[in-house]
């Protein structure tokens, strides 16, 4: 039993990785431009298409495609901000407007995929291999995925500490209009977040469909899973959210040893409500600033 424990504890960590990444963008954007995106999900799951599509259609290499998927999600997240954030963020009840647009941009994305390329499952072959360690076998696309998550939530912490456009994104998670006044071009900023969280979320989906196989409704089912971490980490909280996502992917695949993933689902929105209940800011309140 505990072999088959440690063994769910190392899978999980890579779909722990996956929300991780997924809950950080969305932290990020309700961060800076303090609105939440339901378009998210998404950009996650068009991540993991287009890497189904370039190794399963086209034949082109994993580690190719992974570029690929970041430049499409890219190209999307510039176009729902230009479309159906930027034009109502700054009127009357942007935010709650904002959340009504990125809802409908998301169901338009899911129906498309969804009517063009049906509902049946695309296999992505990914880093092949596996590491054996004692009696815990994880295959090489896991601590792939593992490794790359690592990198970029070091690489995004040094960028938000240590570089001009991490002191600007600070600035207007802090003030807009503060940020504003001393100089910084809010709108660019945030548009740059926006596109920084995209490709965060078309990395995870790129990252963790060899392993779950790709589907049309992976993004909505993450998203669920991702705005869980985010609540419960803390809205706005990096550290909140990276922590959170690892644990939650944990949770789920050790519970799935003894129970029914209904039930494991239920736990985890009950973990959320008592989150809510008890420690309404989350567990590690204090946002990007």
């Amino acid at each position: 039993m505990s072999t088959l424990i440690f063994q769910q504890m190392a899978n999980g960590l890579s779909v722990g990785m996956a929300y991780a990444l997924l809950a950080l963008g969305l932290t990020l954007i309700f961060g800076v431009l303090h609105v939440i995106n339901f378009s998210h999900g998404e950009f996650y799951m068009i991540g993991g298409f287009v890497a189904a599509i370039l190794t399963s259609y086209f034949g082109l290499p994993y580690l190719l495609s992974l570029p690929a998927a970041v430049v499409a999600v890219v190209l999307l997240a510039l176009l729902v901000d230009r479309i159906a954030v930027r034009p109502v963020l700054d009127g009357p009840d942007g935010d709650s407007i904002v959340l009504i647009s990125t809802f409908a941009v998301g169901i338009l994305v899911y129906q498309t995929i969804l009517a063009t390329y049906g509902p049946q499952p695309i296999r992505v072959d990914g880093v092949p291999g596996t590491f054996v360690l004692g009696s815990v076998t994880l295959t090489y696309q896991r601590m792939f995925a593992i490794v790359v998550g690592v990198c970029l939530l070091v690489i995004l912490e040094w960028s938000l500490r240590r570089t001009a456009f991490g002191r600007k994104l600070r600035a207007v998670a802090q003030s807009a209009f503060a940020a504003k006044v001393v100089g910084i071009d809010v709108p660019k900023i945030r548009t740059a977040t926006f596109i920084v969280a995209a490709a965060l979320a078309s990395l995870a989906g790129a990252l963790l469909a060899p392993t779950v196989a790709f589907s049309p409704a992976m993004g909505q089912h993450a998203i669920i899973s991702a705005f869980v971490v985010v609540v419960i980490g803390g809205m706005g909280s990096v550290s909140g959210a990276v922590v959170c996502g690892l644990l939650l992917g944990i949770v789920e695949s050790v519970s799935s040893i003894w129970l029914p993933q209904e039930v494991a689902s239920a736990f985890i929105y009950g973990l959320l409500l008592l989150t809510l209940l008890v420690r309404p800011r989350g567990l590690f309140s204090g946002g990007l600033s």
